[in-house]
């Protein structure tokens, strides 16, 4: 059975300190948790967002983004402590699944478990959304066993589990890792687009250098040579004009033979008269 207000009032102490306690906080039949210090949030693979990027150590009320598309990691504020014979379900609030943000890490929260909790979660929508250290976020609801849950030696090492079970005080390292390069969302893949867009831009507008370059090149190549043709003809013309005969240039020119003239037909005898 669901713990009601009234149960999570009057079992508070079980559950967490007075500093972390606030009445205030209960929402319905849940309590609400704090985003906590620590965050991680994955590359995105643009210019300005470098790779391998660190944790973030939030200051009091900084606010950090999750930009679309990326997953985050954020631990709680508040330390939660589970008791052996109940059984605790974490959720997001339903303002911040309105804005695309989707809880990834998991429902519930194991009996006898004491620690800050740590949600991973994912921006499901076209654009950034902001959050604050402080700002309550979650849920958590808890529920009764029906009996009591033991926690009995393990099988490869022969040992109890520990009670209470250690929860998380900081983002485990191995975490990060695979997130590290980069998630294939729509941003990052933008990202990428529009970076191999703009060195084929750029490599296009290099070869139209070269090859207006090579033009001019061939442009003049030619212009040389036709005017080096020009300039080896005129002194051989020159040459040849000057080895031509003066008394060949001098000789005037033979006048034109004269036609030939008509020779006269003899007149025709006379004819006697009677």
């Amino acid at each position: 059975m669901f713990w009601g207000k009234e149960r999570l009032r009057t079992e508070f102490e079980t559950l967490y300190t007075p500093e972390e306690w606030d009445e205030e906080r209960i929402d319905g039949s849940a309590y609400t948790l704090r985003v906590g210090a620590e965050v991680y949030v994955s590359p995105t693979g643009e210019p300005n967002d470098p790779r391998n990027k660190p944790k973030t150590r939030l200051a009091d009320d900084q606010d950090f983004p999750i930009p679309a598309g990326q997953f985050g990691f954020i631990l709680t504020e508040d330390i939660v402590r589970v008791p052996k014979d109940a059984i605790a379900f974490i959720s997001m609030r339903a303002r911040y699944k309105f804005k695309g943000l989707v809880n990834v890490s998991g429902f519930h929260v194991d009996p006898g478990y004491e620690g800050r909790l740590l949600f991973s979660v994912f921006n499901a929508s076209p654009g950034t959304v902001h959050l604050q250290r402080g700002e309550c976020c979650f849920l958590i609801w808890y529920a009764d066993l029906d009996t009591r849950t033991e926690f009995p030696a393990k099988a490869f090492s022969g040992e109890a589990e520990p009670y209470p079970k250690k929860g998380f005080k900081t983002i485990p390292t191995e975490l990060i890792g695979p997130l590290a390069d980069g998630i294939q969302s729509f941003a990052s893949l933008q990202s990428k687009i529009t970076e191999n867009d703009k060195k084929v831009t750029d490599r296009l507008n290099g070869v139209e250098r070269e090859q207006a370059v090579m033009k001019w090149g061939v442009a003049l190549l030619v212009g040389a040579l036709i005017t080096f043709s020009l300039r080896e003809c005129a002194p051989q013309r020159a040459d040849e004009k000057a080895q031509t005969p003066a008394s060949e240039a001098a000789q005037p020119l033979s006048p034109p033979p004269a036609a030939p003239q008509a020779t006269p037909s003899p007149p025709a005898p006379a004819t006697p008269q009677t």
